[in-house]
């Protein structure tokens, strides 16, 4: 019951975060390059840096692993990350119609990176404490299943959220934008609110050693020395990164080649993550925990799909078939279903609570790094082979080739991760620093129990 109560608790901020990012993606995106017609390099260069931000992350994992806050490590990070968030929210609308005056105005694009920039800061300290707590208070064999479950939840926000602003918004109206900001920014907030109130006891984390012990340096020259962990890592922005080409070219994509309407294209977002909702619901319902015994195949199964997605997707730019790029959407949506669950449980896997603020907070990182990375790497590539193949259809249809080619690529990285062999690393490393440190640290090495 402990464990179902905490996941919905923190699924709900997780959805109030989901509320927020569905305003600024589906509609400030659309407004400022449609409506506005600011240039989209300088919409998706300032939309980035909600990724770019995300080092903060690691800082603040490692604070929240070692010093308390009012007797409490997770929960005052949770709700700073969050208010920082709803703080800049009201802002832009302000801005976006102020660029679309002046779209030319360097001025107005570096308070855009501001915006954007706290606006990813809020988020990735929110979302490092939360993944933290999981692992603070979970037993281990359950932290798959937990953070596939908050998976799911984050999904179901922005299903929910693209369904309110469709309804409270649709069409645009630069009178009532920031009336629709104010009004996201205050439900996300009453979610947040409820979600996090309680969630984490006012008294320290049951831990091994004394909290002055856990330095940043050595846990980090551990993962970055070992093997496993290293190879996870890079398994993680390369898979990622090869992802996240599609993020802002799948639209136009769907408008200038396959000369579907806007009101088609717009619910390409929606149709991707119904498929994700699939594969990650009916994993979890038919594995529930088994699936920490499966995460291998499971990832490889997601990366197959999604390598045959991207197949079709470039076959449909050279065919010009809008049907095929309809199929083919609802299974790059199932392929990442897959791998969002696999990688769940290969993830918890190799989390410790003694340093698991660090280990979420790298994760971010390089996972926050990746999709700033793929998503300027789309439009750049875009355009150079458009200019190099003289065809738009074509352009796409190697862009596709590229990225499914790069994602069955990661497989060579995801075939030699071992768990198992993690985890032997782990404990000669926890040996090591507890004989520089004093007794008692090793012990922990096989896990941790949930507070009472």
């Amino acid at each position: 019951m402990l464990v179902n109560r905490l996941v919905l608790k923190l699924g709900l901020v997780r959805f109030a975060t989901s509320l927020l990012f569905i305003v600024l993606a589906t509609v400030l995106n659309r407004v400022l390059v449609v409506e506005l017609m600011v240039p989209v390099a300088l919409v998706t260069f300032s939309f980035a840096f909600q990724h770019v931000m995300t080092p903060v992350g690691l800082v603040t994992g490692y604070l929240s692993d070692a010093y308390s806050l009012g007797g409490r490590h997770r929960a005052p990070y949770i709700w700073g990350g969050m208010l920082v968030s709803l703080a800049v929210m009201p802002f832009f609308p302000a801005w976006a119609l102020a660029l679309g005056n002046a779209p030319r105005s360097t001025l107005l694009l570096c308070e855009g990176v501001a915006l954007f920039s706290l606006f990813g800061v809020g988020a990735t300290i929110s979302a490092t404490a939360i993944n933290a707590l999981l692992v603070d208070r979970i037993p281990k064999p359950e932290r798959g299943a937990a953070m596939t479950l908050l998976w799911i939840l984050t999904l179901g926000g922005f299903i929910a959220g693209s369904v309110l602003v469709s309804l409270l918004y649709p069409e645009f109206d630069p009178a009532t934008l920031p009336r629709l900001f104010a009004l996201l920014t205050v439900l996300a907030l009453g979610l947040t609110i409820v979600g996090a109130w309680g969630i984490e006891p006012r008294r320290p984390r049951v831990r091994a050693v004394p909290e002055k012990q856990l330095d940043l340096g050595p846990v980090l020259g551990f993962l970055g020395q070992n093997r496993q962990s290293l190879t996870f890592f890079l398994f993680l922005t390369a898979s990622i990164f090869f992802s996240a080409i599609q993020t802002f070219i799948l639209t136009p994509f769907g408008g200038e080649v396959l000369k579907l309407p806007m009101a088609v294209t717009s619910q390409f977002g929606i149709y991707l993550t119904y498929g994700i909702l699939v594969g990650m619901l009916g994993l979890h319902i038919f594995l529930g925990d088994k699936g920490r015994d499966y995460w291998k195949t499971i990832l490889t199964s997601g990366l197959t799909a999604g390598t045959l997605a991207f197949g079709i997707l470039s076959l449909t730019a050279f065919a010009l078939e809008p049907v095929w790029g309809l199929y083919a959407l609802g299974l790059l949506g199932l392929s990442r279903g897959l791998y969002n669950v696999g990688l769940s449980y290969l993830t918890m896997s190799m989390t410790h609570p003694l340093f698991g603020g660090i280990f979420m907070g790298l994760w971010n990182l390089m996972s926050g790094l990746a999709l700033a990375a793929g998503e300027m790497t789309g439009g750049i590539l875009k355009e150079w082979l458009t200019g190099l193949t003289g065809a738009v259809p074509a352009a796409y249809g190697w862009l596709f080739m590229l990225e499914g080619v790069g994602l069955f690529c990661c497989l060579a990285l995801l075939l030699p991760i071992k768990p198992e062999a993690y985890q032997k690393g782990l404990e000669q490393f926890l040996m090591e620093y507890d004989g520089e440190q004093e007794p008692g640290l090793a012990a922990e090495a096989g896990g941790s129990s949930p507070d009472p």
